[in-house]
């Protein structure tokens, strides 16, 4: 396992991280098949990477917005 600077953003990544966890950026040398292929896959968007600190926000965001909705919906049917 060496360390090497991420294509995107420079920071430093391991050669066996399936992307930076800095940017998402997907690791150089990950294969095209199986688990790894897959985690490629999923770290990408529309043609963008996204990391996991920023699917964790959009996940958070999300359950936030649906529990304001739902209270927000209680109080209206019980008043």
């Amino acid at each position: 396992m060496a360390l090497i600077p991420c294509a995107a953003c420079g920071h430093t990544i391991s050669t066996e991280a399936p992307s930076c966890p800095s940017c998402g950026h997907p690791g150089a040398n990950v294969p095209r098949g199986g688990r790894d292929g897959m985690a490629r896959i999923a770290g990408t968007v529309a043609g963008s990477y996204i990391s996991a600190q920023m699917l964790a926000s959009i996940i958070v965001g999300s359950v936030a917005i649906v529990s304001f909705a739902a209270i927000m919906i209680a109080m209206i049917l019980r008043g």
